[in-house]
């Protein structure tokens, strides 16, 4: 049996498409040809979409009570926060990342992207500080900037944009191997290491991917064979 919209090959018992997410219709097993009645939504209930503040309010009160347990343990063992600032620090970047954006009834990823990564910034700069290195402005501001404006871009063309998906993944694979060698070019700089090392080998692989994929987007029969056997 295949697909009515898009001619993928389907499996037994299967109720929509995997490609298309078309409902499979068999008119053998409907007898007159039309669908059967359904006695369930198509979407969820907005009841249970709107539950995720609980659950916000729940890892809340434990990386609260996370803190305090740590800091009490500091203060009265070393009377100075210590290495129990790497956890709080740790404890903070998992709320904003992973908690935060769960008191929004809409969170935009566009939004809380590069909130997370300015948190991941200042928990770095934290680190560098606290072990007296000089490693942050040279090395790790311009490795999470890069990410981040990486990132984003890639975030919103994958949200805005709704045609020409295997050009938009390509040239990320392409522009992930090229920061490849912006990390490592800014670990030479700042520690002295040699270039090449590493970085080469990961652009020769991101590379290849993304070369592929660019041209899977040009040859529009080798794009609609690879959906059909691999959904892609």
């Amino acid at each position: 049996m295949y697909c009515v919209r898009c001619g993928v090959k389907l499996q037994e018992g299967e109720a929509r498409c995997p490609l298309c997410d078309t409902p499979v219709w068999n008119p053998e097993a409907d007898g007159n040809g039309e669908n059967r009645e359904k006695n369930y939504p198509d979407t969820m209930p907005r009841h249970y979409r709107e539950t995720r503040r609980p659950a916000a309010i729940a890892l809340t009160i434990l990386c609260a009570l996370a803190v305090a347990v740590v800091l009490i343990i500091c203060f009265r063992l070393n009377r100075r926060l210590g290495w129990g600032g790497y956890v709080v620090g740790g404890i903070g970047l998992f709320y904003v990342i992973a908690v935060l954006p769960c008191w929004f009834l809409h969170p935009r990823a566009e939004v809380f992207l590069p909130v997370g990564h300015a948190a991941a910034a200042l928990y770095v700069l934290y680190i560098c500080l606290s072990v007296g290195g000089r490693w942050f402005l040279p090395f790790a501001f311009p490795v999470i900037a890069a990410s981040c404006i990486l990132s984003e871009a890639m975030l919103c063309l994958l949200k805005y944009v709704h045609r020409g998906r295997a050009f938009i993944f390509g040239g990320f694979l392409i522009l992930l191997g090229g920061y490849t060698m912006l990390v490592e070019f800014f670990e030479h700089l700042a520690f002295g290491t040699g270039m090449f090392r590493w970085s080469l080998f990961s652009l020769a692989g991101f590379g290849a991917a993304g070369l592929f994929l660019l041209v899977l987007g040009m040859i529009s029969p080798f794009r609609q064979s690879m959906k059909k056997r691999f959904f892609f």
